[in-house]
């Protein structure tokens, strides 16, 4: 069978066969031997009850004989054994009290009652002498009375009737058995189909979502693994949907930012050229159309840039340089939008050594977007702060402004290529939504981690790492 509801099913099959045959081998080996063993067991412990009960004769007189008789009596009929009781001559008496009845003349040989008069338990299987047709299992017990062994008891239970009960413990568990691997057979039957319509259910889904078809969703409500597979098949599916909305909202954005310069670099161009812009306004347009073509540069360049880092082909050039004077001369540098918001600026920067080894290019890039970010997302009067803090062989920096928080939903795919935040907030009404996927990019192609939080009691915080030198 080539479907995974026929392997199963065999599989669970050959494993019930297998155990049912393993165990019966197992039974046919033990029973016997455990029920001989409880045999044995059961015969002394009732051999010492006679005892008990010959010491009273001995001890308080004939009176007690009856009782001695009752308990013979009875033992022979639940142990169904005979008793054989035999003096030192070997001599075997039904009733030790009565001397002069002898059972059919029958004596013992002195080796067959030397251990027990010694004061041993002898255990032997087999026909005794002769005596018995079939093999039985006898217990020889001494009787002592004052120290001393006055009297053999010898308990003879038959072998084959031991084997009939056997025999018939055998088979009810035999049948018990059989009954029980025929309800486990149909249980596995109706699990493996069950199991089968989860995974084709499963396998079905796969299908629709690999055809973009992001809707769809399991209905399974299993608690094992499968069950578990299907929760994140469906955590996967939103996923995707989610990404596939990014992916479009992102071509949409990319495409109305690279349209409206083009158009407007056309537009320039074609009155310059059909001479509807004069000649002493031509300087003007040109420049509005270089920096509309300086543009349209950075974006292309910045999607090249991201396309390197992500497949790994980004060279790094790592040197040693100072990250607080770094941080300072970029805060610096956006001198003029700061105090356009009146935007106030604290530092927060390390005391002790502040050296770290990486590209200089490259982080100056992602402290750049990272005040760039915060410059156009804090409110007006408000704050953004800079900080660095050593632990261990690492320093830890960090860009936090004040204003409108990120929500959660934001936060989750903020470092998505595809991503861009909401444009009602801040003054970003132009980005291409890549800023933030090109420093995720390069902080990891340094080996290192960073991380966005946001909250109304903090505002919106970014930190990253870098490798401390001599730390």
């Amino acid at each position: 069978m080539k479907s995974l509801f026929g392997k199963m099913f065999i599989i669970y099959i050959a494993v019930i066969l297998i155990s049912f045959i393993a165990l019966i081998f197992i039974l046919s080996t033990t029973f016997e031997e455990y029920f001989m063993s409880q045999k044995e067991k059961t015969l002394i412990e009732q051999c010492q009850k006679i005892q008990e009960q010959y010491s009273l004769v001995y001890e308080r007189g004939p009176r007690y004989i009856e009782s001695l008789k009752s308990e013979m009596e009875a033992l022979d009929k639940y142990l169904n054994a005979q008793i054989w009781w035999v003096n030192r001559k070997g001599e075997i008496y039904v009733d030790p009290q009565l001397n002069d009845i002898i059972w059919m003349g029958a004596k013992l040989p002195y080796e067959d009652i030397e251990e027990v008069f010694k004061g041993y338990i002898i255990k032997r299987k087999g026909q005794f002498r002769n005596y018995f047709k079939e093999p039985v299992l006898t217990i020889g017990y001494p009787i002592i009375i004052n120290g001393k062994v006055v009297m053999a008891l010898f308990m003879h239970s038959s072998i084959p009737e031991i084997k009939r009960t056997v025999s018939d413990v055998y088979r009810i568990t035999i049948t018990g058995l059989i009954f029980s691997i025929l309800i486990a057979c149909i249980a596995v039957f109706f699990l493996s189909k069950d199991l089968k319509k989860d995974i084709k259910n499963l396998n079905d889904a796969v299908k629709f979502v690999s055809k973009g078809n992001f809707e769809r969703r399991l209905t399974i409500t299993r608690k094992d693994e499968l069950g578990q597979l299907a929760q994140n098949f469906n955590y996967m599916a939103v996923e995707l949907n989610k990404l596939e909305e990014l992916r479009r909202t992102f071509i949409s954005n990319l495409s109305h930012d690279i349209r409206s310069p083009l158009t407007s670099i056309k537009g320039f161009l074609q009155a310059i050229l059909d001479g509807t812009i004069p000649r002493e306004k031509q300087d003007k347009y040109l420049n509005i159309v270089l920096k509309e073509t300086e543009r349209l540069t950075k974006m292309t360049n910045d999607i090249l840039d991201l396309s390197k880092m992500e497949g790994g082909q980004l060279e790094l050039s790592k040197t040693e340089f100072s990250i607080n004077n770094l941080l300072v001369n970029e805060i610096e540098k956006h001198e003029t939008r700061l105090i356009e918001k009146n935007i106030n600026v604290e530092f927060h920067l390390t005391e002790g050594n502040d050296l770290v080894y990486a590209d200089i290019e490259q982080i100056t890039r992602v402290v750049y977007n990272l005040i760039d970010n915060a410059i156009k997302f804090v409110e007006y009067g408000g704050k953004i702060s800079l900080g660095t803090k050593i632990k261990k062989n690492k320093i830890f920096i960090s860009i936090k402004n004040t204003g409108e928080v990120i929500d959660d939903e934001n936060l989750r795919y903020i470092w998505h290529r595809f991503h861009k935040l909401d444009k009602s907030r801040g003054e970003d009404k132009g980005g291409s939504g890549l800023g933030l996927s090109i420093v995720k990019a390069i902080i990891k192609n340094h080996g290192e981690d960073i991380e966005a939080k946001s909250n109304k009691e903090e505002g919106t915080v970014f930190t990253f790492t870098l490798t401390n030198i001599n730390s």
